[in-house]
């Protein structure tokens, strides 16, 4: 029997997970508009090579705004930052993955021109081809990992690693299905920037050098704050202080392959400046607008444990290796000064980016870093075993937070609930489980909703906006409805106050009709209840219309309010609605109050 059997087994087992889920689950490239492979950021990262092979436009882009109608990969052209100076444009995101991208952009476009395809960039064989391709850094990525955990774990612990990581947290998600995004190419890097310097201080070569400097360079070229990658091969190995003087005489002894790794990270790293400097004439671009660093205050809880994207809260399993690296610092395991050192590095990167949210996607800013966490995470796997009770609660707590995992990334794509965005109510009350309906989604926007039909409710309001001239309306077939757009974006409807005849709850019953549906979340209309005590607000009730209810249609929507336990002297009723162009219409409001 072959000493490394189970990882082996385990190994084909990730695969044929990581593979299924992308080709059976949710092929991404058989989906479109901002669901397709190159969407959302993935189409910025992507935005140079059609640029540069396609429309030989660099500088202007001229072509995205035709490329964002017919294809709607985004809902503006946001792939792009405009420079005022120069009055040309330069892509939002530096061009590393763009050049990971290379050959499948090649083989869909050698595709496009030998078949009925637009040979446009984003026609469904670039789609395709590009998903493909990227499929490869997974395989690779977990082909390394096992190869990097085996000098140091037993087979079984690996092979255990191997189908937790596949299995119970997020990456498989961005293996398998947003494999678009930097963070599996990322994955994959690392996982080879480990196996490089593991072999570079057995056996020094000056290829080794070349390969680990190309790496760390384009993983900084991808996103710039991997420029932390230069911590594996510069502190592996080191365990104590004493160890400093050790790699000291080390570097002095292989100074040429150190120069060389130095030349070519510099070499790789330099090709966005030089990009910046022909688009704009300026050497060095910001090209996040306003978006930056609170280095004094990161966004820690926010980030891990946030009800809206928080990465522990949708992928708990990855708390588990903060265990480890507490042991391995302890015990002076397996290089523990480098773990330590790169993960709270990177994590503090992580959780000071202002945007700590990254786009509603419970963490993925970390995921890259899974092939550096899957060593304090196998140091847990084996701990466990040193008591019986540890290991029972261990594989206990393993099963429970897999499940969570694995139930984030079904939701995310093909479930019936809401995986991002969510409020406590909405959590806690769907957490696990696998269907939603009308009025668990209200949840998301609105912690008070009242199960049933209330009893004897009494109307304290109607309103049909027939004879009221004070609101901005429509006349439909000699209907009057209020139009909310954004030239008409704030209806004041009524103000609350104690002294009127109230019950514990209010129902809030119009009906609407939308024009056309506004899919992007911050710009929906807005249906509010605010309750205040002078300028304090106690609660807010709120629903985001347009949620519930899709283009052409009408339809009656309701929304509850729970009056505050606490002393409030008024409250506004209104709808808010400012950013959108998509017109939508209300028609006969009424307010009942009850008692459940």
């Amino acid at each position: 029997m072959q000493k490394d059997r189970f990882s082996r087994g385990a190994l084909a087992l990730s695969f044929l997970i990581v593979l299924g889920t992308a080709f059976f689950f949710y092929p991404r490239w058989e989906q479109n508009r901002t669901e397709a492979t190159l969407s959302w950021d993935v189409s910025g990262y992507y935005m140079y090579l059609p640029a540069l092979f396609i429309y030989k436009d660099l500088k202007k882009c001229a072509f995205g705004d035709s490329i964002i109608q017919k294809y709607y990969p985004t809902p503006d052209f946001q792939q792009v930052y405009r420079h005022e100076p120069s009055g040309n444009v330069v892509m939002k995101y530096s061009m590393g993955q763009a050049m990971a991208m290379l050959p499948g952009f090649l083989a869909g476009h050698l595709w496009a021109l030998n078949a009925d395809y637009p040979d446009d960039g984003f026609s469904r064989p670039y789609q395709k081809s590009m998903g493909l391709w990227l499929l490869f850094f997974s395989i690779v990525g977990l082909y390394f990992l096992r190869k990097n955990l085996l000098p140091f774990f037993e087979d079984r612990t690996v092979g255990l690693l191997l189908i937790i990581y596949t299995l119970g947290t997020n990456y498989l998600n961005y293996a398998a299905i947003d494999q678009g995004m930097t963070h599996n190419t990322l994955f994959a890097m690392y996982t080879v920037i480990i196996s490089l310097t593991m072999s570079f201080y057995k056996k020094p070569s000056l290829l080794k050098a070349v390969f680990i400097g190309l790496l760390t360079g384009w993983a900084t070229l991808i996103r710039p704050t991997e420029i932390i990658s230069i911590l594996i091969p510069i502190f592996w190995g080191i365990t104590q202080f004493s160890d400093i003087q050790k790699r000291w005489r080390f570097v002095l002894s292989h100074y040429g392959h150190w120069l060389t790794a130095v030349f070519v990270f510099m070499l790789v790293v330099s090709f966005q400046p030089v990009y910046w400097k022909y688009a704009t004439g300026d050497w060095i671009v910001y090209s996040y607008g306003d978006q930056g660093f609170s280095w004094l205050t990161p966004h820690i809880w926010d980030y891990t444990m946030s009800y809206r994207c928080g990465w522990w809260r949708f992928t708990p399993m990855m708390i588990v290796p903060f265990l480890g690296l507490y042991w391995m610092y302890k015990q002076k395991e397996h290089y523990s000064v480098v773990f330590l050192a790169f993960t709270l590095l990177s994590f503090y990167i992580v959780t000071a980016w202002d945007v700590w949210d990254y786009g509603g996607t419970a963490g993925r800013a970390m995921v890259q870093y899974y092939p550096v966490l899957a060593f304090p995470l196998c140091v847990v796997i084996e701990k466990v075993r040193e008591k019986s009770w540890w290991f029972y609660t261990f594989w206990g707590m393993v099963i429970g937070l897999g499940y969570i995992g694995g139930w984030w990334v079904y939701q995310a794509h093909a479930g019936q609930i809401q995986p991002l965005e969510m409020s406590r109510a909405y959590y806690w009350k769907k957490l696990g489980r696998w269907t939603a309906d009308e009025e668990d989604a209200k949840l998301l926007y609105n912690r008070h909703v009242f199960r049933g039909v209330p009893q004897n409710p009494t109307q304290i309001y109607f309103q049909d906006f027939e004879t009221d001239t004070t609101f901005s309306t429509v006349d439909v077939n000699q209907n009057k409805r209020l139009i909310l757009s954004k030239s008409h974006p704030h209806a004041h409807i009524l103000t609350l106050t104690p002294d009127m005849p109230l019950g514990k709850w209010l129902r809030l019953t119009a009906d609407f009709t939308c024009i056309e549906k506004e899919w992007t979340l911050w710009k929906q209309a807005e249906w509010i209840v605010r309750f205040k005590y002078g300028e304090k607000v106690r609660h807010t009730n709120s629903l985001k219309i347009q949620n519930f209810i899709n283009t052409g249609e009408t339809k009656s929507i309701f929304m509850d309010a729970k009056l505050p336990t606490k002393e409030w002297d008024h409250a506004e009723v209104f709808f808010w609605y400012t950013e959108s162009e998509k017109e939508l219409q209300v028609d006969n409001i009424r307010i009942d109050t009850f008692n459940p």
